[in-house]
């Protein structure tokens, strides 16, 4: 009678070939948002490595769902125009490269809903007053614990170091200017105006930091899609080779030659290689098949849109993203973009013209002509 018994070391043997593709992706490519002070110095770092606001700018790049609500959500901040009036900034430009307000104003809007936050340079001029305005994008920018001092640099996520050091932006320094011993004078010739969305943490925290998991999954189920149509990465077939485990390099060695010959755009699809010690040394196929595929990654695809949609507390259709109802009136529209203008546009609005006042020293100076589906002229004074 032969024995049928399973061999425990064999079923160990082959589980991890089977499981070599599995990933635990949320654990590997995940980038928390911790905050961790550098040894010996002051600067917090901003996710492992540095590496959170790379990573989010990377979720904002590839998943088209958030670029739609970040980019649309700028419009809407902007307006139809924006317009300042103050004798700092002459025909509202604000800087010698010549952004005018509203190259600022989209400047602050998007860092606001990418990242929670936004940051100014402010250059003075010998006078001491603010001279020109320019936009420092968050990512580039690191803090100590108490915001109260910056550092900038482009490569913090490939363990870059400080190359310009700011002080927080004092808007009454002008005042006593004249009387700043010259190394005072230069350490506050520029200066940052730094605003975030939260006050329990040093850096801000995105809009859409709890559908963090559902940006990773968009961004997953292109590329699925893309691989599938590259080289048909779905695996359509489980082989199992009952001849004997072979050393792993052996094995690398193999599933390359199954790789090159059964795999790509001109071939059916790819296969799962598993090693066996017996069974008659023969080869075990079985094909793999999923009829509702196609469906179950269509109603993952609508959830993952949904909960991004969520965390912005947006309606899809102000960013021309149709739901499934068969109409969206003017009525509906003007409905949505009220209780999003209210909730999430007129508060940055507020935050963007107060950092305006601030730099200027006096309100009224920035007007932001509100959103209108008919432009009401010229998007900029």
């Amino acid at each position: 009678m032969t024995n049928t018994t399973t061999n425990p070391d064999t079923v160990r043997s082959a589980v991890p070939v089977l499981l070599r593709a599995v990933d635990k992706y949320v654990e590997t490519n995940i980038v928390p948002a911790t905050e961790t002070k550098q040894r010996g110095k002051d600067i917090v770092m901003w996710g492992p490595g540095n590496k959170y606001p790379d990573y989010i700018l990377g979720l904002y790049r590839d998943v088209a769902t958030l670029g739609s609500i970040v980019n649309g959500s700028v419009d809407y901040v902007a307006g139809n125009a924006v317009t300042l009036v103050s004798a700092l900034f002459p025909e509202g430009r604000c800087n010698k490269k010549g952004d005018m307000a509203v190259d600022i104003v989209r400047g602050m809007a998007l860092d606001w809903f990418i990242y929670g936050g936004f940051a100014l340079e402010v250059i003075r001029g010998r006078d001491g007053r603010p001279a020109e305005i320019y936009n420092l994008d968050v990512e580039d920018i690191r803090t100590n614990e108490d915001v109260s001092v910056f550092w900038w640099s482009d490569k913090w996520g490939k363990g870059g170091r400080p190359e310009k050091e700011y002080p927080s932006f004092m808007p009454d320094i002008a005042e006593k200017w004249a009387t700043l011993t010259p190394e005072e004078q230069d350490r506050h010739a520029a200066s940052v105006i730094y605003v975030k969305n939260t006050r329990k943490q040093v850096y801000p925290m995105p809009l859409f930091a709890q559908a963090v998991k559902a940006c990773e999954t968009e961004r997953c189920i292109d590329e699925y899609h893309l691989n599938g149509i590259n080289n048909e990465f779905a695996a359509s077939a489980f082989i199992q080779l009952c001849n004997g485990v072979p050393a792993d390099d052996l094995k690398a060695e193999v599933e390359k030659d199954f790789t090159e010959k059964f795999s790509g755009k001109d071939n059916a699809g790819r296969v799962i290689l598993s090693f066996a010690p017996d069974r008659q040394h023969s080869a075990l196929i079985q094909e793999l098949h999923t009829e509702d595929f196609g469906a179950r990654y269509d109603a993952l695809a609508k959830r993952s849109r949904q909960q991004i949609f969520t965390s912005f507390r947006a309606n899809p259709n102000l960013f021309g993203i149709p739901t499934e109802n068969l109409g969206f009136s003017s009525e509906e529209y003007r409905s949505a973009f009220d209780l999003y203008n209210r909730t999430q546009i007129a508060p940055v609005q507020d935050r963007i013209i107060a950092a305006f006042e601030r730099v200027c020293g006096q309100t009224g100076v920035l007007t932001i002509q509100p959103f209108a589906l008919t432009s009401g002229g010229a998007n900029d004074a």
